[in-house]
């Protein structure tokens, strides 16, 4: 499992120690002691949540989330060129990220790096230092997205340009092995000014491990793949698509905690789809379409970008570029369906990526073209945003990723 970021004092190790009273009184005049230090010790320095930060900067920063919402200053984790995605190994401290380039670029052609992560000691807090293991080209252009799966085995990089999809293995080490899989997808979609070709654009896998999802912006499809573990190839599904709205541009896509419901925020006509799936049958069911915007929502060159559920599973947010704010709604438990709570100001423009913190209670929005992250505190029982008034610079937000689980 991946290490806690949390900072521990040492002292806390000794705590392990049998601390009986009843046997030894002796034991707890040091119990209270030794609560008495860590009492001093700063909340932050013993709560504070790490994550990374990538985008269209010149690398990856590390920040921390304190208790109140504050966000330290980013620190340089790795320089590397384009890091516009990534996704953490679910077993190591180890981060996958895609350098969102075409194959053929000069200086940073496509590829996919793996790097470990490093807690360094500071006099002040804990700096993250990330090492690099390996990396792989990519035969595709533009790679936005990667998925791990929850054995830590495989990846799949999605390639926006290319409208392709990359299977890579992951060796026990954690280093990428040489692709196993490269689909392309061929079909033309209905917008021609933005679906003149495929763009795959996000992967995520099914609660069970064994299906692929893959959004498809350009051919107005929700793919199904099955992967082949022994060879590490995709095969089409029994049930190979879900076919989306004409025009409607399926971006990226977020699973519910139950595995039955999946939430498909559509890039360009400003929707967000509830899917059913069984995974069973190997199928995904339309149930229900709404608007991520509100009713009097004026204005052009709207796009919408990311959808996460609530760890709780009670709530579901979207983000809208042009109009700048994170739609929220509220989850009906039978059905699955959504029930619009609402709309927050990103507080910066075009609002690419957002990301919940573990435990559901705060929500960080990035805004790609102002250079900033807000942070927003989420209310348990409505699902609301409110502001903290903590914001910090980053150069071209577009992905954050916490290291805590």
């Amino acid at each position: 499992m991946m290490v806690s970021a949390t900072v521990t004092h040492p002292l806390h190790r000794l705590t392990k120690i049998n601390m009986n009273p009843a046997k030894n009184p002796l034991r707890l005049i040091y119990a209270l002691a030794l609560g008495a230090i860590v009492g001093l010790l700063p909340t932050k320095a013993i709560m504070a949540q790490s994550f990374l930060i990538g985008g269209f900067g010149d690398g990856i920063y590390s920040s921390y989330l304190s208790p109140d919402g504050k966000m330290s200053e980013p620190l340089l984790a790795v320089k590397q060129s384009l890091p516009a995605f990534f996704a953490l190994h679910p077993k190591k401290d180890i981060v996958y990220a895609v350098t969102e380039s075409g194959r053929n670029d000069a200086k940073s052609p496509a590829a996919i790096t793996a790097y470990q992560i490093d807690r360094k000691e500071t006099p002040s807090a804990k700096a993250i230092v990330l090492t690099l293991l390996n990396s792989q080209r990519i035969d595709g252009d533009a790679p936005c997205h990667v998925s791990i799966d929850a054995t830590g085995e495989f990846l799949v990089v999605a390639n926006y340009t290319s409208g392709s999809v990359v299977v890579c293995p992951i060796a026990a080490d954690g280093t990428i092995q040489s692709p196993a899989c490269n689909v392309q997808h061929m079909v033309d979609g209905t917008n021609k000014q933005r679906q003149e070709k495929p763009h795959a654009h996000c992967s995520v896998w099914d609660p069970t491990n064994r299906y692929v999802f893959v959004s498809d912006l350009g051919l107005d499809k929700v793919f199904v793949y099955e992967l082949e573990r022994h060879s590490g190839k995709l095969v089409p599904g029994k049930h190979p698509s879900l076919t989306m709205t004409p025009g409607s541009g399926p971006r990226h896509i977020s699973i519910h905690p139950n595995g039955k419901w999946v939430y498909i925020v559509n890039e360009t006509n400003m929707t967000l789809t509830v899917a059913a799936w069984d995974a069973t049958s190997a199928e995904l069911t339309p149930v229900q379409t709404v608007s991520t915007l509100p009713a009097n929502a004026k204005g052009k060159n709207f796009s919408t970008a990311e959808v996460l559920v609530h760890p709780s599973g009670r709530f579901v947010y979207s983000s809208n570029r042009g109009h700048d704010t994170i739609a929220s709604f509220q989850v009906d438990e039978p059905s699955g369906k959504l029930i619009p709570i609402g709309h927050t100001s990103s507080q910066g423009k075009t609002p690419r990526n957002f990301r919940i913190s573990p435990k559901g209670d705060f929500l960080l929005a990035e805004n790609q073209q102002s250079n900033s992250i807000f942070s927003f505190q989420i209310d348990a029982k409505s699902g609301e945003l409110t502001s903290t008034g903590s914001s910090i610079f980053a150069k071209a937000p577009a992905c954050i990723k916490f290291l805590d689980r």
